[in-house]
C-alpha cells in the first residue's frame, strides 16, 4: 500500500468540486428575484437564466499559484476564452458569457477585463483586432461582437478557501435574510454544493442517453432532451426543498463550570467583587464565561475576515457595556449592580442587532461581556490594580 507516484485523478476532482463550489454561490440568489434558474454542464460549465430572458454562460478555470498571471494569450487557449466564444455561438449569441477564475490578471488581461466591463469600444475594438484568430473569430468585427458580452470575474478565492470565503459571503447572509436561527450555515451551504454536484453529474455522457436516462414512456429524443434539462437544473424551488430536509437545532446550550473549585481568584471575581457584585453573581458570572467560550469556539470564522461574527457580537457587547457604565459611574461607590442590571435588558440578540441564523441566548452575551471584563476590557468599579491583591488566575 505504498503512496502512488502521482494521483491526478484526486487533483481533477478537486476541480470539480471547485466548479461546484463556484456555481453554488448563485444558488444563495434566487431570493432576489433576478435569476431564475442555473443549469449546469450545458454548453459550458453552466449557464444563469435571468428575468426578462437573458441567458449567462459561465466558464470556471481554477488557476495554482504556480502557474503564474494569466495573460491575453493563455486566457484564449489555457482559460477558455476560445471555446467559450465557440459556445457563444452555438447558443445564438446570448445576453453574457462570463470566465470566472482566481487566477491573477497580468497587465493586459487587466485592461481587457476593464474595457469589457465597461464596455470601452475603441480598446475592445484593439484587442478584437490583435486577438480575433486566437478567439477563432473570422474577423476583428466577430470578435468585438464577443468581447462585448464578456466579463472576467478574477479575484474568487482559492479551492482551498473557498467553502469558508462561500460561508461568510453568501450562506450566512441568506439564513440572515431568512431570520431562521435553527440552522447552521455550514450545513446550509453544503446542502447546497450537494445540489450543485448531483445536478452536475446527472447523467453519464460517457454512456449513450438512451441507456442512462430512458423509460418506458420516454424512449424519443426530444423526451430524452427534456428530462437530461431537467436532471441538470436548480432553481429556488430545488434548494429550498434541500434546505428543508436538514435538522434544527434549538437554542445553544449553555455550558456548566466544569472546573468549579477555582483555588486562584480570577480577575473577573475581582473585579465584580470591587463593583459589589455578591457570590452568587460571581459563581453566576464564570459559568455564562464558559458557555460564551464555548460558543465563540463553534462560531469562530474559519478565516481572518472583517464580516467575523464573533469579532462583530465583541464589538456590539462593548458597546453596549460602555453606554451602561456611564448611566451608572460613580467616583464614590460601587456601581456594578446597577450597571449589570442595565446590561441583563440590553443584552439581548434582538437588541444588539445580531446575526438572526446563529441561536444566540441573552446569557451567552453576559458571558461575553464577563470575558471582556477578564481581559480588562469592561470594568464594573472605578478601575484599580487587580494584581496587588495576590495572584490572578485566567
Amino acid at each position: 500500500m505504498h503512496e502512488p507516484e502521482e494521483d491526478s485523478g484526486s487533483d481533477t476532482a478537486d476541480r470539480y468540486e471547485y466548479q461546484y463550489q463556484v456555481a453554488a454561490r448563485h444558488c444563495f440568489e434566487f431570493d432576489s428575484g433576478e435569476l431564475q434558474w442555473v443549469l449546469c454542464e450545458w454548453h459550458t460549465d453552466y449557464i444563469l437564466s435571468l428575468k426578462d430572458g437573458r441567458y449567462v454562460l459561465v466558464s470556471v478555470k481554477h488557476r495554482e499559484p504556480n502557474q503564474g498571471l494569466w495573460t491575453i494569450n493563455r486566457l484564449c487557449d489555457d482559460g477558455g476564452l476560445k471555446t467559450l466564444c465557440t459556445r457563444w455561438r452555438e447558443c445564438r449569441t446570448p445576453y453574457q458569457t462570463r470566465l470566472a477564475t482566481n487566477g491573477a490578471l497580468d497587465r493586459d488581461a487587466k485592461r481587457l477585463s476593464k474595457a469589457c466591463a465597461r464596455s470601452e469600444l475603441s480598446t475592445l475594438r484593439e484587442f478584437a483586432r490583435d486577438f480575433y484568430a486566437k478567439l477563432g473569430c473570422q474577423s476583428s468585427n466577430d470578435a468585438l461582437e464577443f468581447l462585448l458580452c464578456l466579463r472576467i470575474e478574477s479575484e474568487l478565492p482559492s479551492r482551498r478557501y473557498i467553502r469558508a470565503e462561500n460561508i461568510e459571503a453568501h450562506a450566512r447572509p441568506l439564513l440572515a435574510r431568512s431570520k431562521d436561527r435553527r440552522l447552521e450555515s455550514s450545513n446550509v451551504y453544503d446542502a447546497v454544493v450537494d445540489v450543485v454536484r448531483q445536478a452536475a453529474r446527472a447523467v453519464d455522457n460517457k454512456r449513450p442517453r438512451a441507456w442512462t436516462i430512458s423509460r418506458f414512456d420516454s424512449l424519443d429524443s426530444n423526451a430524452l432532451l427534456e428530462e437530461n434539462i431537467k436532471k441538470r437544473m436548480i432553481d429556488g424551488a430545488r434548494v429550498a426543498a434541500s434546505i428543508e430536509l436538514l435538522p434544527r437545532s434549538g437554542p445553544a446550550l449553555l455550558q456548566i463550570d466544569s472546573d468549579p473549585d477555582v483555588t486562584v481568584e480570577s480577575r473577573l471575581s475581582k473585579k465584580l467583587r470591587r463593583g459589589g457584585i455578591g457570590e452568587t453573581g460571581i459563581q453566576s458570572a464564570r459559568r455564562m464565561r464558559r458557555s460564551w467560550a464555548t460558543f465563540e469556539a463553534q462560531y469562530s470564522s474559519p478565516l481572518p475576515h472583517e464580516g467575523d461574527l464573533v469579532d462583530d457580537l465583541k464589538t456590539r457587547v462593548l458597546h453596549e457595556a460602555a453606554m451602561a457604565e456611564t448611566e451608572t459611574f460613580t467616583d464614590s461607590s460601587p456601581y456594578g449592580r446597577k450597571m449589570l442590571a442595565v446590561l441583563h435588558n440590553k443584552l439581548t440578540p434582538d437588541g444588539i442587532g445580531a446575526a438572526p441564523e446563529i441561536p444566540l441566548d441573552r446569557l451567552h452575551l453576559l458571558g461575553l461581556a464577563y470575558q471582556l471584563t477578564d481581559e480588562c476590557k469592561v470594568w464594573w468599579s472605578p478601575e484599580f490594580d487587580v494584581d496587588s491583591d495576590g495572584e490572578v488566575g485566567v
